[in-house]
């Protein structure tokens, strides 16, 4: 047995967006029906790629170090340069300050979002089982007043947010934040979460373990996945099975790649 599987994971990681928590209705719901309200019609095909297509973007200008929260306007200014990208991508105009107004106001309602079914036992599980829980995840500072109302706060033993930390994923800054506040070190972190480049493949480079929550199907072989929180505490239990270590499921997959394609909200 090799020298990693020797060393047992103390903390899982998760990602909040699409992992433990959604929009409610769809983001490209949402966006549709704003948009619809300002005369601007798109289909939901149409709203879905530029979602993928804005997101894009900002992964890009991630890589290259532009934080995406650091800008002069703050979150604000990100969120408004995010939505006129999609509104434009859709054919319309400059964004007017009323629909930006009512999307930040909609998605700041804790009615607007719901906690996947597989969460609750799963954390219970975890928690059950000693490990220390801390969210990890790309999001504005209102993610732990969404947690809070949530009920999901008292689940976790800290909560990492870009926007606070200063370092979206998948820099490797966000994770050393989330393993200092666990106490561990990296080889004994699981990190989860449903986005291939920040999570999976982001925790990987920061030296943690790592599982795609692929909860639609669509990975292909690029990463280990599970398709529901649900299966993570038989992972947890037979730990040689917690996730390749030596790197087999990447280098089979260069026969295979797959692309990336998240068309959601937070992550």
């Amino acid at each position: 047995m090799s020298e990693a599987l020797e060393t047992k994971v103390r903390a899982v990681f998760l990602d909040a967006g699409q992992t433990l928590l959604d929009a409610d209705p769809p983001v490209r719901q949402v966006y549709g029906d704003a948009f619809a309200r300002y005369g601007v019609a798109a289909t939901e095909e149409a709203l879905r790629q530029a979602l993928v297509e804005t997101w894009a973007v900002v992964s890009a200008l991630d890589q290259e170090g532009k934080e995406r929260w650091a800008g002069r306007e703050g979150e604000r200014g990100f969120w408004r340069f995010f939505v006129q990208h999609v509104y434009a991508r859709v054919g319309g105009g400059e964004l007017p300050d009323e629909l930006f107004t009512d999307l930040i106001a909609h998605f700041a309602d804790v009615k607007s979002w719901r906690v996947y079914d597989d969460a609750w036992e799963v954390l219970a599980a975890l928690r059950a089982m000693g490990l220390k829980l801390v969210v990890v995840s790309n999001w504005d500072s209102t993610l732990p007043r969404l947690l809070d109302a949530l009920e999901l706060t008292p689940h976790f033993d800290a909560v990492v947010v870009s926007a606070i930390v200063g370092a979206a994923k998948p820099s490797a800054r966000i994770f050393e934040a989330a393993l200092e506040l666990a106490g561990v070190a990296p080889g004994e972190a699981l990190h989860v979460g449903d986005s291939p480049g920040d999570d999976y493949h982001g925790a990987r480079a920061a030296g943690l373990r790592s599982l795609l929550l692929d909860r639609r199907g669509c990975a292909g072989g690029e990463c280990e996945a599970i398709r529901s929180l649900a299966e993570l505490p038989a992972r947890l239990r037979s730990q040689d099975r917690v996730l390749d270590p030596v790197g087999e499921v990447e280098r089979a997959a260069q026969h295979h790649p797959h692309p990336e394609a998240d068309p959601g909200g937070g992550g």
